[in-house]
C-alpha cells in the first residue's frame, strides 16, 4: 500500500493542486518556424540568454588582486616587497581616479569589509585598509603609504615605475614627507 502511494505522489507534478484533475501534459518540444526574409526571428528557448550571475564585478577582481599582492609582500623578507603592494594599490586607484570614480569605489569598497571602522573617504586609504591585514599595517603604516601615493599620483611622470620613483625622491619616509610640504604650499608641486 506504501509503494502505491509513492508511485501515485512521484506521478503527480508539484505543480498540480488538490482537485485539478488529471495532470495535462504540455508541449515540450518547441516548433522551429522556416525563417524567410521578412518573417521574424523565432523565438525558441535556446535563443533566449539568461544573465550570468557568476561573474565577479571589476571590484572585487582589483581587491583580490591587490590582496594577492599583500601575501606575496608579507611572505617574503626583501625591503623591496613592499612596493610589489603599493604598486598595486597605486594601479587600482589611479585607473579609478582616470574613470571619475575613485570615491564611489572606495566608498564601495569600505562597505564590503565587515565591521568596517568610519573612514575619510580617501581611496589611497581605503585601498590599504580593505586589502592588508589590520594586525600587520596599522593606522599610522596607512597613513604613511597613503601620504607616498597621494604624493606619486600628483608629482610622479606617468612613465616611471612607482619603485622607481621613490626610490629617487629619497624612499617611503621621504616621499610622505614631501607630500607634506606639497599639501601646505600648493605652488611648489614640481619643485620637491
Amino acid at each position: 500500500m506504501a509503494d502505491t502511494l509513492v508511485k501515485l505522489i512521484e506521478m503527480v507534478p508539484s505543480t498540480a493542486a488538490v482537485g485539478d484533475g488529471p495532470a495535462k501534459q504540455t508541449n515540450q518540444p518547441v516548433q522551429r518556424r522556416l525563417v524567410g526574409p521578412l518573417s521574424p526571428r523565432p523565438t525558441t528557448r535556446s535563443s533566449i540568454v539568461k544573465p550570468s550571475f557568476t561573474a565577479k564585478p571589476n571590484l572585487e577582481a582589483e581587491l583580490a588582486e591587490t590582496r594577492r599582492a599583500f601575501r606575496i609582500y608579507r611572505s617574503t623578507n626583501s625591503r623591496e616587497a613592499v612596493y610589489v603592494y603599493l604598486s598595486k594599490v597605486f594601479q587600482a586607484v589611479t585607473r579609478w581616479q582616470r574613470l571619475g570614480c575613485a570615491i564611489r569605489n572606495a566608498r564601495a569598497t569600505i562597505r564590503l569589509q565587515a565591521n568596517a571602522p568610519q573612514m575619510k573617504a580617501e581611496p589611497f586609504a581605503i585601498m590599504v585598509f580593505c586589502t592588508s591585514d589590520p594586525k600587520v599595517v596599522d593606522a599610522k603604516t596607512r597613513s604613511k603609504w597613503s601620504r607616498v601615493l597621494r604624493y606619486a599620483a600628483r608629482v610622479k611622470p606617468p612613465c616611471q615605475p612607482l619603485i622607481d620613483f621613490v626610490r629617487v625622491r629619497g624612499g617611503l619616509n621621504e616621499c610622505a614627507c614631501n607630500f607634506g610640504r606639497i599639501s601646505r604650499c600648493p605652488q611648489t608641486n614640481a619643485a620637491v
